[in-house]
């Protein structure tokens, strides 16, 4: 979590979470943004003091997550966990690839940039529908 993490909210910053909010995203498009900043931030602590490479493998996601006293005794919110890492973690992977970047060198920057470029191109597709 960095120092100025929000409590609630994991390990993004304020700064972090209000960058996310000024984006001009739809609120759907926001909040896969958010779940998308949360799991890489997760992912990069996770990882520590590794800064570029892989993103952690599936057995690090479990040993990290026993670690952590509020999933200890939540199994099925756990297992969701996992599913919702699995699927972060092949959006993060592409992107990354996309950007001739590994995945821990990720910024929230890079996502937004993303997340936004995505959202112009649906808004185009759908206006020439």
């Amino acid at each position: 979590m960095t120092s100025d993490a929000i409590p609630g909210t994991g390990p993004l910053s304020r700064e972090q979470i209000e960058a996310i909010e000024a984006t001009l995203l739809p609120t759907l498009d926001r909040h896969h943004l958010r779940l998308q900043a949360h799991c890489l931030a997760t992912f990069q602590h996770m990882a520590r003091p590794v800064v570029q490479g892989p993103l952690p493998n599936r057995q690090r996601w479990q040993s990290w997550c026993k670690q952590q006293p509020q999933l200890v005794d939540d199994p099925d919110f756990l297992e969701l966990l996992m599913i919702q890492f699995t699927v972060i973690a092949i959006q993060l992977e592409d992107l990354a690839n996309n950007l001739g970047i590994s995945p821990l060198e990720l910024s929230l920057n890079d996502l937004i940039r993303h997340s936004e470029s995505d959202s112009r191109q649906r808004l185009e597709s759908s206006k020439s529908s």
